[in-house]
């Protein structure tokens, strides 16, 4: 677990929610499914040493207990909400995919730990705007390029 029963406690009015103890099961598979998420802007290498609460940064504690507790209030009153939302769970959650959305884009940046998004590219880039195809380099994706910005057709 990378978070502690006291993180997620926090989160909770605790006269009508005591939470005594953490559902593994759900509590893992959030901790899997933000990890993997993160994967792509956090290298394997990092990734892999977060197995504690000691270990995890406090960031990504605090998305995992957000979630994980949205989702178990969510389901604790399940029945009882009926056709109404529970909006203190959907802030919950829709705050934690703000910090996870914030984090793959570059905006937020957790600390101590390096992120690379300068390896992402956008057309146009400079050299796809060169006056002659031939300098335009291959692109493995669309192949090479078959006229320039200055071609006259």
């Amino acid at each position: 677990m990378r978070v502690t029963l006291e993180e997620v406690r926090a989160l909770a009015e605790r006269t009508k929610l005591a939470i005594t103890t953490l559902d593994t099961e759900l509590l893992n598979s959030f901790e899997d499914e933000i990890i993997q998420r993160l994967a792509a802007q956090i290298d394997a290498a990092t990734l892999a040493t977060w197995t504690t609460p000691d270990t995890t940064p406090k960031l990504v504690r605090t998305i995992i207990s957000r979630k994980y507790f949205a989702w178990f209030y969510f389901r604790q009153y399940s029945e009882d909400i009926g056709t109404n939302e529970n909006t203190y769970a959907l802030k919950l959650d829709a705050s934690a995919e703000m910090l996870i959305a914030g984090i793959l884009d570059g905006t937020i940046i957790i600390p101590g730990i390096t992120t690379d998004i300068s390896t992402i590219t956008f057309y146009p880039t400079d050299a796809s705007t060169a006056t002659d195809p031939k300098d335009v380099p291959s692109d493995p994706s669309v192949g090479p390029a078959a006229f320039s910005m200055t071609t006259t057709f």
